[in-house]
Formats: structure tokens, sequence, C-alpha cells
């Protein structure tokens, strides 16, 4: 797996054993909508692994990427990657649980959100999705990858705004609507599919 485009493409991404890294074609279509909204943006990647999503953004021009992931040794593994592909790149690493870790202070202008799939089951999904989004500045993106099947909850705190899906997985962007004080009115909702590759706020 490697970076797939900007200053560092063709760079070997490190793989840990059982991850699983965002597809090809998933990630190709992912940041070509992502690419205006990538040049001197603050990115939070959770659950990074192998950084497939984070350090792409990254190359792609991003200011600053924190990659949190809470394995000690994909840590060490994504620092080691940095301090010789990209050094003085805006790149960090921090140890944390996206369910229950102390996460880095926002806002982020992007927030990645690739957590493995039995993470995406319903409570622990409202959790990570609110954490997330209180971290998000006012027009930040949240962009999560889901199974294809899934559909993300409905909830007054944010909006979908995007959603496409790639063989067995998808991309959903969502975006905050400043609204963290109301109870969620449903825990699940059909919700409609993005269609052309502009985001409309």
């Amino acid at each position: 797996m490697r970076i797939h485009s900007g200053r560092l493409k063709g760079r070997r991404l490190p793989v840990p054993p059982g991850s699983r890294p965002i597809g090809g074609r998933l990630k190709v279509s992912l940041f070509s909508v992502l690419a205006p909204y990538l040049p001197e943006a603050r990115v939070l990647d959770l659950c990074a692994g192998a950084g497939g999503m984070g350090l792409e953004a990254l190359s792609r021009g991003a200011a600053e990427v924190v990659l949190v992931d809470k394995d000690p040794r994909i840590c060490q593994g994504l620092r080691a990657w940095l301090r010789e592909a990209d050094p003085e790149g805006g790149g960090t690493v921090r140890r944390g649980d996206v369910l229950t870790g102390t996460l880095p202070e926002g806002p982020f202008d992007m927030i990645l959100l690739d957590p493995p799939y039995p993470l995406w089951e319903p409570e622990s999904t409202l959790r990570m999705l609110g954490r997330a989004v209180a971290r998000l500045a006012p027009e930040g993106l949240l962009v999560c990858k889901v199974p294809a099947k899934m559909d993300l909850p409905e909830d007054p705190r944010w909006r979908l705004i995007r959603r496409t899906a790639v063989a067995s997985a998808a991309y959903a962007l969502l975006t905050p609507t400043g609204d963290e004080g109301r109870e969620p009115e449903s825990r699940h909702g059909d919700q409609a599919e993005g269609r052309g590759g502009r985001i409309d706020k």
C-alpha cells in the first residue's frame, strides 16, 4: 500500500498485521472529493492504523495531521515512518482511544474516522461521532469509512452531505450543525446519497 498522490507519492505505508487499509478505488474516489479542502488544513486521523487516510492528506497539502491510534506498536511504526519519510512535514502521532481516551483538542478542519468495523454498532457509533464532531471547526468535515450496507445514525449535532459506496465499503461526509445541546431524535434513519462531486454546505 502506497501514497497515491502529492509530494509523498509512491511512498510505501507501514501496514500493521490485521489492519484494513482503505481500498484503492475508494481512496481515489474519496480524495478526489476532499482535494479542494486539504491545502493548509488541520487534520485529525482517528484510528489511524496504516495511516492510509491521514498520510495521504499530509501528502496532498494538509498543514498539520495528527494521527491517533490506541495500539502502541502502530504508533511506533507511524512515528518511524514520519521520521524517515517526512520529518518536517507537519505529521505527529498520538496514542489514544477513540471511545474513552483523551483526544487532541480542536478545532480541526477535517477529521478522518476509520475504526475497526465492530465499533460501528449503535452505542459506540454515536459516541465516536459525537466526540469527533465536537472537535471540528464550524465548517469542518467529518469523513467516515463505513461498511457499504451501513447507514450512519441521524443526530441534531451533524448533517450528512455525501455518501458514496465502492464495493463493500463506503465513505460518508458529515458537517457539524452547531446544535450540541439537544438529545438525538433518532438513532437510525434513511439517508440520501449525495450527487455529483461538489460538496454544498
